[in-house]
């Protein structure tokens, strides 16, 4: 069910408000429904008397809104506690647990508050600047138990809680208005910090018995949780790691991972972008970024490994860069040294490319009012 209001008083206030509810089977009988509300205000400072003799501010809007939502994206049946057939004990034909469930599953919540600045100069150039702040609590997550007490590593739950926080900003402009020629641009940046701030029961940090990533309060969800490789050792060729204390080692163990302050989720992104117009005539270009993005390369293990995956094609670096020698300086061990997955495999993710070009035609008004029938048309080729 969903309830909406609004409030505009001569275009220089204007609020809304909604309540919504939100049902889903996904979660047990007591828990389907979710209630959740937002507020918002806008200020229209252009059309305030004190504005009216700034010509060339025109546009100057500032807006505030929060408000609660819900999530519930996990499997369907979660909840349910299943057994299931198919199983012998004692050579006999038996029914076992295959599913905990939990019936306390409910919505995972997140109150979003955002506070946005609408600019506009000299009827040219657009500039949105946008804070926001997001705490998501009662998160769904696969919460790690004991095998022994119930033969299974997870089960879900509402759990903990995350921030993000972060400002979203864009301008655009018409850099040239020359009769039937128009040149605009376009520009975006945002940036997003993420944090775990509780986990469940007091725990302030675990691995994920599934992937092997931390998952840790006061770093972001994602954050890689590596042994650091220190490179290869040029006297013998063997590959030497960081012991969790910063100290050099010839044995790989996982009791030195750390954390390693980088995540695939990118902190930067953003694009830019051009149009031109001539007549009916537009070429259109639109760029875009990610800064600060790190991914494992497990094609790498692959196509250095060393001899342990020779069945597969290996790099080129086998045969240039290899430790072959005493006194070789680089990053491959010697041949026979098992790669682990660790930092030398953790690479940069950050790109910049060409997202869409576009040329277009959209044929005149006077062309189309002569059909009767068609009131746009416009033919364009992008990539």
């Amino acid at each position: 069910f969903f309830a909406r209001g609004e409030y505009n008083y001569d275009d220089r206030y204007y609020a809304d408000f909604s309540i919504r509810g939100d049902g889903s089977s996904r979660f047990g009988t007591d828990n389907h429904w979710g209630a959740f509300w937002s507020v918002g205000f806008m200020w229209n400072l252009r059309k305030e008397k004190f504005m009216q003799k700034y010509d060339w501010l025109t546009n100057a809007q500032i807006a505030v809104n929060t408000g609660t939502s819900g999530n519930s994206s996990i499997n369907n049946y979660e909840h349910l506690a299943l057994v299931s057939g198919g199983y012998k004990y004692d050579n006999e034909s038996g029914i076992a647990i295959s599913q905990l469930g939990n019936e306390e599953l409910s919505w995972e919540s997140t109150w979003a508050t955002n506070v946005a600045l609408h600019l506009g100069f000299i009827d040219r150039i657009n500039l949105d600047v946008e804070f926001y702040n997001k705490k998501t609590t009662n998160m769904l997550m696969a919460v790690p138990i004991s095998y022994t007490s119930t033969g299974f590593g997870t089960r879900w739950d509402n759990v903990g809680a995350m921030r993000n926080r972060g400002v979203e900003i864009n301008v655009g402009a018409d850099v040239l208005r020359i009769k039937d020629f128009k040149w605009n641009v376009n520009a975006n940046v945002s940036y997003n910090k993420n944090e775990i701030t509780e986990l469940y029961n007091g725990v302030t940090e675990y691995v994920a018995s599934d992937t092997g990533r931390m998952v840790a309060v006061g770093h972001p969800l994602g954050e890689f949780y590596l042994n650091r490789y220190a490179g290869v050792n040029p006297i013998n060729g063997d590959a030497l790691w960081y012991t969790k204390d910063g100290e050099i080692t010839m044995e790989y163990n996982e009791s030195d991972k750390v954390m390693l302050g980088k995540t695939h989720e990118a902190p930067w992104q953003g694009g830019f972008g051009t149009t031109l117009f001539w007549k009916g005539f537009s070429l259109s270009a639109q760029f875009t970024w990610v800064a600060d993005r790190w991914m494992l390369n497990n094609d790498r293990v692959f196509q250095e490994s060393n001899g342990l995956f020779s069945a597969y094609n290996q790099s080129k670096r086998m045969l240039y860069d290899r430790w072959k020698k005493p006194g070789d300086v680089t990053d491959i061990p010697r041949y026979g040294v098992t790669p682990q997955l660790d930092s030398r495999f953790l690479e940069d993710a950050s790109f910049l490319r060409l997202k869409n070009l576009m040329l277009s035609y959209t044929f005149p008004q006077k062309w189309l009012k002569r059909t009767s029938f068609l009131n746009s048309a416009r033919i364009y080729a992008q990539g």
